[in-house]
């Protein structure tokens, strides 16, 4: 139920800078409670009690990226993922925009920023036909990126957020703290979609599901691994730490997301993407005024609650945002210009000593047609990278690129704005 009162009208001070905290209330079922207001909310910041200037809920612009783990095992989920986007998108509304970027050993842009229903649905099709699914992980890299890409490209003015599809295993380091200190440099909310960890099932449960040869079989019959003997160079394990004997290891993933302010999701939910969109769209953004003293790019620490009488109405609710913020410093990031091909960001090289034998190489290919078998072979050229952050360059794999965000096809004017009884089905059951 929403709260009875009208908030009055907020006067916004220009000669004092504005902070604005990201923030979601849920029920003891983890369903988002909506409809709160100014009066629902204590802050506190530096441990003094803030008066609240504002509360926005549903109104600010949304700038979203996808963040898609290509590595091997990961095609069935992104297919999954692919294939519920278009209903999923729906939860979004014309002045939001929407990017793509992939990662295994190494990050690339697939899409930048921008608001086109068609550009979005084109390269996610385009990038299950031309990302190969056999690299290594290195998601604490891929979450780095992302937030610096975030820090960039998105608009200071919109409500930023990355939604992220992995399985969670990495063959790197694991950094939880510096993960979550760059999103909220950023002052980005990291969504987490979490896969179904299928090596590790592999390896729990044995060969299940009709395993060829030369590959390996998970549960449900999921085959990684070239048809017909062989496997992959090198063995019978897939590239990138999933051979016999070698081991992943939690990128925190989850943890980030919570740090954040964000939440997570079983990937495998058939409403898990259209679930979250929708959430990013029922946060609250909470207005206050930068405590006197606070000098710009500080980092401040805050508590977010509910307001006693909130509370009484809610008493199991629980607030989730960030615990911490960087006093603004009135700096705009620049809008970013559009990306039709991928763009390697960074790559993590260290476990390829030959770089011209080893399989893990990030590679670009291209085929005609959208291959439905996970462990089809692919042909053609690869993408060059040597393993350290990069400018982005102009990529020269594949033609036909997307229009410009300012050339929107007219068969999609835009995000459709969700009906009331969308809505009403995207509330969740607990993990």
């Amino acid at each position: 139920m929403a709260t009875a009162w009208a908030d009055e009208p907020v006067v916004f001070r220009s000669d004092v800078s504005l902070v604005r905290v990201d923030a979601q209330v849920v029920d003891r079922d983890n369903r988002t409670i909506t409809g709160l207001g100014v009066r629902d909310f204590v802050l506190w910041e530096g441990g003094k009690q803030q008066k609240i200037q504002g509360v926005d809920a549903e109104k600010l612009p949304v700038d979203l990226l996808l963040l898609l783990d290509v590595s091997a095992s990961m095609r069935p989920n992104v297919e999954r993922i692919a294939s519920g986007s278009r209903e999923a998108l729906r939860q979004l509304r014309p002045e939001d925009r929407v990017g793509i970027m992939v990662f295994d050993r190494a990050t690339r842009v697939r899409m930048n920023l921008r608001s086109s229903y068609a550009d979005t649905q084109r390269e996610l099709e385009r990038l299950l036909d031309e990302e190969t699914f056999r690299g290594g992980t290195d998601i604490t890299r891929a979450l780095m990126d992302a937030a610096a890409y975030m820090g960039r490209q998105a608009r200071p003015e919109a409500r930023k957020a990355v939604v992220i599809v992995t399985d969670d295993q990495t063959e790197f380091r694991k950094d939880v703290d510096g993960v979550s200190h760059a999103l909220t440099r950023s002052d980005t909310v990291l969504s987490a979609l979490i896969a179904p960890d299928l090596l590790n099932s592999h390896r729990q449960y044995g060969q299940r599901g009709g395993g060829l040869p030369g590959g390996i079989g998970f549960p449900g019959g999921v085959i990684l691994g070239r048809r017909g003997g062989g496997g992959y160079p090198g063995g019978g394990g897939y590239p990138g730490g999933g051979r016999a004997g070698s081991t992943t290891r939690s990128a925190g993933t989850e943890e980030i997301a919570l740090r954040s302010g964000g939440d997570s999701m079983r990937a495998d939910d058939a409403y898990a993407l259209q679930d979250t969109l929708a959430r990013i769209r029922q946060r609250y953004a909470i207005h206050f005024y930068l405590p006197a003293g606070v000098r710009a790019g500080d980092e401040r620490d805050i508590q977010v609650d509910l307001a006693d009488g909130t509370r009484r109405q809610y008493p199991t609710a629980e607030v989730r945002y960030r615990r911490s913020y960087f006093a603004p410093t009135g700096s705009s990031a620049p809008s970013g210009s559009p990306s039709p091909e991928p763009v390697v960001v960074s790559g993590n090289s260290e476990p390829a000593p030959n770089a011209d034998a080893d399989p893990d190489r990030p590679r670009m290919r291209r085929r005609p047609g959208v291959s439905q078998v996970p462990d089809s072979p692919r042909g053609g050229p690869s993408i060059h990278d040597d393993g350290a952050p990069v400018s982005p360059p102009a990529a020269t794999t594949a033609s036909d690129p997307p229009p410009a965000p300012s050339a929107r096809p007219s068969s999609a004017p835009g995000w459709r704005e969700a009906r009331p009884d969308e809505l009403s089905n995207t509330q969740t059951s607990p993990k």
